[in-house]
């Protein structure tokens, strides 16, 4: 508890202090990310035989990579409905094509360490909408458990595929009710803000207020409709990308089941997002290779089917996200200039 209380603070500590220049700096860990996500498929490849993983992906028809990725926008814009009913739901007035747009340009951002995507969005309704981010802050914390409450309720339907693996999957499934336990009923994380605030030399009075404030508006999303709404929509956009790898092992001449491809997919993705990685680079690339193995998959298969997901998932996301970023920039200068002092008048 005490060690999710500390990440809540880390977050809404990075909020106060996001700036245009941490953000060049995320640049930056994109393009890092990217290098080394290329590195670490490479290896697998070379190490999986590279000249059958590389025929395996040349194999695949334009028509099957449209799928993947009209697939994929499913996904991006039934969540991106989701951020805009979490809003809705807190009280912040937010044109819907302004939140798309917000929601899609924190994707560029994906794979950074810290979340700085999700930062980035609660930065871009603070600049453009003047809500503050004890206001907005709640968003994260909802988004986050719309994922990975849709993980989990996807790895319970495909569970039985992978009986061996039980264990594995309910020690998941316990780690994400338990987070959104205590988010949904933040009585015991208050009483850990006051403990740690005592704890700390009674410094920052103001943050730790601002803190307890921000639980109980966190606690208001998810009544039994909201939280209904949002894990719909969550299950909805996932269950999508769950179909895309489906469609795509079926293309590679892979015989699984929709009921193994989903658990495959679900439980690597939800493996990823508990381990706090960026993106969940490397948990679930991992995760992914080693349950096709399991599956009898030849390895040189499992490693082109996971690079190809991966493409047409996440880092079509992050393409999107830097597609739309200047777009949403340009709306922060905007409201930078009408806010400014005209003739130096207040």
């Amino acid at each position: 508890m005490l060690h999710t209380k500390k990440y809540v603070v880390s977050r809404y500590r990075l909020l106060s202090n996001f700036s245009p220049q941490r953000l060049h700096r995320a640049q930056y860990m994109v393009v890092l990310t990217v290098v080394l996500f290329v590195g670490a498929m490479v290896l697998s490849a070379v190490l999986a035989g590279g000249g059958q993983v590389i025929e395996h992906i040349t194999r695949i028809s334009p028509v099957v990579v449209v799928v993947l990725l009209l697939l994929s926008l499913v996904n991006y814009f039934t969540r991106g409905y989701r951020w805009q009913f979490l809003s809705q739901h807190i009280g912040l007035e937010v044109p819907t094509g302004r939140s798309l747009l917000y929601y899609f340009t924190g994707f560029s951002m994906t794979t950074t360490p810290g979340k700085v995507g999700e930062l980035l969005r609660l930065w871009l309704i603070e600049r453009c909408h003047g809500y503050s981010y004890t206001k907005v802050g709640p968003l994260f914390i909802g988004d986050r458990l719309g994922d990975m409450n849709a993980m989990l309720a996807l790895c319970l339907v495909g569970i039985t595929a992978f009986s061996g693996y039980l264990w594995l999957a309910l020690a998941g499934c316990a780690a994400v009710l338990l987070l959104t336990w205590l988010f949904v009923r933040p009585a015991p994380l208050i009483s850990a803000t006051g403990w740690l605030y005592v704890a700390t030399g009674r410094n920052r009075p103001r943050l730790f207020a601002k803190m307890r404030h921000m639980l109980r508006l966190t606690a208001r999303l998810f009544t039994w409709y909201s939280f209904s709404v949002v894990l719909a929509l969550s299950v909805i956009g996932w269950l999508a990308e769950c179909v895309a790898f489906y469609i795509l092992l079926h293309a590679l001449s892979v015989d699984v089941t929709l009921q193994q491809a989903v658990f495959i997919f679900s439980f690597s993705m939800l493996a990823g997002a508990i381990s706090m990685l960026p993106g969940g680079l490397g948990g679930v690339e991992v995760g992914m290779i080693g349950l096709l193995m399991v599956l009898g998959v030849e390895p040189h298969i499992a490693v082109a089917a996971t690079a190809i997901i991966r493409l047409t998932t996440l880092w079509f996301a992050v393409g999107l996200g830097f597609a739309v970023l200047p777009f949403a920039l340009q709306l922060v200068r905007r409201s930078a200039n009408e806010s400014a002092p005209v003739d130096g008048t207040a």
